[in-house]
């Protein structure tokens, strides 16, 4: 699938045409022909009655043989082998079938899933449990090439340029590696719960128990979200503050379409660390929020950014963050009235936050969050968003960060994910806000149902095409020293 302009689309899950919503339309089916067999068993009944009925009883004395047919054709109407009965057997089978089927579906689909769990976290421990000794053998093999080859390891000191040539030859053959093989990328990290027990198996019992006790880990980590939790314990958290951010505004126009809304956020994150914007689109009771929410500023826990690592291992721990509290606070503080239209729109963590949130009971009480769009985002650690929320993921096949929540994105009538070929060859390029705006023109020129479906609410609900008044609040989220 592609459009006239963007990169190729590769795939379209979920949304208003995918395998769940196919599941939920034959359950409706299902639910239609039972009621229908109900019904009609109930006239069959009624109808039956004809048969006893005491007029048509005293006409059998005055005529015998029309009194016979008519008995007859009542019994063969009713409850006979081609009768209302008859048929509303058949349609309550044929709903049960449908049920039976769709349950035997969602087990197997549910059943794979498991097993894919169980191979995954079994790969994890194994390379866990052996990178010690590969680790060494990889030194060793390193080692002995060099002093196996001194005139070598003469050339690559006297020629800094050809030993640095050399490693990035390296990291661009790893690069194009990682590239074309997102699924190795998937399962390794789907099986991250079992590395870190593989790591800690491998250590004699007295130290790892010891190493369990001082650091406060878990012994056993089923799944990548187990590990990221423990992790992210490692590093604590702090209280978060929030402070007016640029001093002159964004000015952030109406977005007329998904490319000009994902342009909207690359400007959003040319903003400073932690900064986020809160656009109000129409007046009073009419008006409708987008929150744009940019990604990771640093891999310092200590440099007091909301947006660092700790945050990225307890958004995949499906726990509170900094950010996710900074953001909530950045809206109240913004005047955002409860109830009032809200859309998240979000690249990397943002988008991981965006997810969170939408799926926070406290969140959705307090507005109506009416839409999720997310770039580069992964967001498969939140099972299940409210029915009220659409859901628009971007995914670009050449891009890492989707794949470090371990899965694909769940399959559900209000979540649809689009997956682009936009690889460049760099991995950095391939995450960054300019490929996912391509991305959005691809989507936007698609004639796929699942994305025409959530393209047409944002523009129903006035996020997309509205030619109404703009104004633009920045805030800056930080964590407190």
């Amino acid at each position: 699938m592609s459009g006239p302009s963007g990169p190729p689309i590769v795939s379209v899950t979920g949304g208003a045409d995918g395998i769940e919503a196919r599941y939920t339309d034959i359950e409706h089916l299902a639910a239609l022909f039972d009621d229908a067999g109900d019904g009609l068993r109930h006239d069959a009944w009624e109808d039956k009655a004809l048969a006893i009925n005491g007029d048509l009883l005293e006409s059998s004395i005055l005529s015998p043989g029309s009194f016979a047919d008519a008995e007859g054709a009542v019994i063969a109407a009713t409850v006979g082998p081609h009768g209302l009965a008859f048929r509303a057997v058949g349609m309550e089978a044929d709903a049960l079938s449908m049920q039976v089927s769709v349950g035997l579906l969602r087990a197997s689909d549910d059943l794979a899933r498991q097993a894919m769990e169980v191979l995954d976290y079994g790969a994890g421990y194994l390379l866990g449990a052996s990178l010690p000794l590969l680790g060494l053998a990889g030194l060793l093999g390193g080692t002995a090439l060099i002093l196996g080859n001194p005139a070598l390891a003469a050339y690559l000191a006297a020629h800094p340029e050809a030993r640095d040539a050399l490693l990035d030859g390296a990291v661009e053959d790893l690069e194009g590696f990682l590239e074309d093989h997102p699924d190795l990328v998937q399962h390794l990290v789907n099986g991250g719960g079992g590395l870190i027990d593989g790591l800690l198996g491998d250590l004699p019992p007295a130290v790892r128990e010891a190493l369990l006790d001082e650091l406060g880990l878990d012994p056993f980590h089923g799944t990548t979200n187990d590990a990221a939790g423990d992790l992210a314990g490692l590093f604590g958290d702090t209280e978060v503050s929030v402070t007016p951010g640029a001093v002159d505004p964004r000015d952030l126009s109406a977005p007329g379409s998904l490319e000009q809304l994902l342009d909207n956020l690359g400007l959003t994150n040319t903003g400073a660390d932690g900064e986020i914007d809160i656009q109000r689109i129409g007046e009073g009771d009419d008006a409708r929020y987008i929150v744009n929410l940019p990604g990771t500023d640093s891999w310092d826990d200590d440099a007091g950014d909301a947006r660092d690592l700790t945050g990225n291992l307890q958004l995949v721990a499906g726990q509170d963050t900094a950010y996710t509290r900074g953001i909530m606070e950045a809206m109240a503080a913004a005047g955002i009235p409860p109830g009032a239209p809200v859309m998240l729109v979000g690249h990397s963590q943002g988008g991981m936050a965006a997810a969170h949130l939408a799926a926070d009971p406290d969140f959705q009480g307090g507005y109506d969050v009416q839409h999720v769009v997310t770039a580069g985002s992964p967001t498969a650690q939140v099972p299940h968003i409210p029915s009220n929320t659409q859901v628009l993921s971007l995914e670009n096949s050449g891009d890492l960060v989707p794949l470090t929540d371990g899965e694909d994105n769940p399959d559900e009538p209000n979540r649809t994910t689009v997956v682009f070929d936009g690889r460049t060859g760099s991995i950095g390029e391939n995450h960054s806000m300019d490929t996912y705006s391509a991305g959005g023109a691809a989507v936007d020129a698609s004639d796929d149902p699942s994305i025409n479906h959530a393209l047409d609410a944002l523009r129903e609900d006035g996020f997309l095409g509205s030619d109404d008044s703009t104004s633009t609040q920045s805030y800056t989220i930080a964590r407190e020293p």
